[in-house]
């Protein structure tokens, strides 16, 4: 079984996760841009707490497509809040900039990593506003460390996802690769469906964990 999570380990930290409780603490974040057609994911993990406060974003003209295709409940959580719907076909990178910069109100964003692929002009922006940016690989290198340190905050029962439902299914959908050497990485290609989310976790625990 490629499958990365046992679910049930993943549902019992299931604890409080509010940007009420988040304010005033530090916070590392991880973005995946790699779905800008479908999904693009911001990460906002909090060491402190173990909290996770993630902000998924789905173009609105995707979004009823893909719930009536293949019954992903987009639409259902964007009225939730769970996820965001933008306007039109792609992802707006200007929405997620205002949104990191309104969410560094509540919190202190102490740095960002971001996947290298399609991350230039965002990074550049980021930067601009005062933000650390790190690039992150999508490789065993850069992302073997940070996917097992992940999984033990998990296992520990240290992260905390307030039973997000759409952070849930993308947990589900989590298959890793491992090379020879034992090292491994999230992969999309081996992936059921959607994992954006968790990469974006990844790449967050990732940097808090290199800084700690």
């Amino acid at each position: 079984d490629i499958r990365w999570l046992q679910m049930e380990k993943w549902d019992a930290c299931g604890g409080a996760a509010t940007e009420e409780l988040c304010r005033g603490e530090s916070a590392f974040v991880g973005i995946d841009l790699a779905g800008t057609k479908d999904i693009a994911a911001v990460v906002h993990y909090f060491p402190e707490s173990g909290m996770i406060i993630p902000r998924l974003y789905v173009p609105e003209g995707q979004a009823a497509e893909r719930e009536r295709r293949d019954g992903v409940p987009y639409v259902t959580w964007g009225r939730q809040g769970l996820v965001r719907l933008t306007p039109g076909n792609v992802v707006d990178y200007e929405i997620i900039r205002r949104d990191l910069n309104a969410d560094n109100e509540n919190w202190r964003v102490v740095q960002v990593g971001i996947d290298r692929w399609n991350h230039t002009q965002i990074t550049t922006q980021l930067e601009g506003d005062g933000f650390e940016v790190v690039p992150f690989g999508q490789g065993f290198r850069d992302m073997s460390g940070p996917m097992k340190q992940a999984e033990i905050l998990m296992l520990q029962g240290k992260l905390a996802h307030g039973g997000n439902e759409a952070m849930r299914w993308m947990a589900s959908n989590v298959a890793a690769e491992m090379d020879a050497a034992g090292n491994i990485k999230p992969s999309k290609k081996l992936s059921t469906e959607k994992i954006d989310g968790m990469v974006a976790l990844i790449i967050a625990v990732g940097c808090a964990w290199a800084t700690d």
